[in-house]
């Protein structure tokens, strides 16, 4: 098995980018709790990943694997996400857990340290994980966010995950839940020194 090559992806790559992020998310317990119906997860995923991409695109911030077997969306310190373009896919959430999923925002807004670089979104290709791919794309990022003397934030949103990145330095930092949704776990990693 060879060593997983990241580099970082351009603008045309943005459908490759979103699809593999999607297949990534596919099987994600928060989000697939958020979007149960698999076509309405598929269509407003697809928004959601537009969305969040422009940031990282905009800044030079998606990491891919050169075969875009995986894809990590980053923003920069200060990053302003306005969370209203998502609105068309509430249509999507079944109408008891809408509220809920207003409260996740909120509430990883209060955890959300302004000077971190933010992860929003990191996923591998189910095809292609268990290869050192996530991790791989974690450490190109990370090692540039060390060179600026920075920290990173991200939302953990299941227990397997968590461990990958307890394992590149993040500390979880409170557990967001409400009735049946699964956790989520805000993480932050202090600024190392290279």
């Amino acid at each position: 098995m060879s060593t997983p090559k990241i580099i970082k992806a351009i603008n045309s790559d943005l459908i490759k980018v979103k699809g593999v992020l999607k297949l990534g998310f596919a099987s994600d317990a928060l989000l697939r709790w958020i979007f149960p119906d698999a076509s309405k997860y598929l269509k407003s995923f697809d928004l959601w990943m537009e969305e969040f991409s422009k940031i990282a695109f905009a800044n030079n911030l998606v990491y891919i694997e050169e075969n875009f077997y995986g894809s990590a969306l980053w923003h920069p310190p200060g990053a302003k996400f306005d969370e209203s373009v998502l609105e068309p896919t509430f249509a999507a959430i079944p109408e008891e857990r809408i509220e809920v999923v207003a409260r996740f925002f909120e509430e990883f807004e209060k955890y959300h340290p302004e000077d971190a670089w933010y992860l929003p979104f990191i996923a591998v290709d189910p095809a292609q994980q268990r290869r050192g791919i996530g991790s791989f794309l974690l450490k190109e990022a990370l090692k540039m966010i060390d060179e600026k003397g920075s920290r990173a934030y991200l939302e953990a949103s299941n227990e397997t995950n968590k461990a990958l990145y307890e394992r590149h330095g993040f500390i979880e930092v409170g557990r967001v839940q409400f009735g049946d949704s699964p956790p989520a776990f805000p993480m932050i990693r202090d600024a190392r020194s290279v």
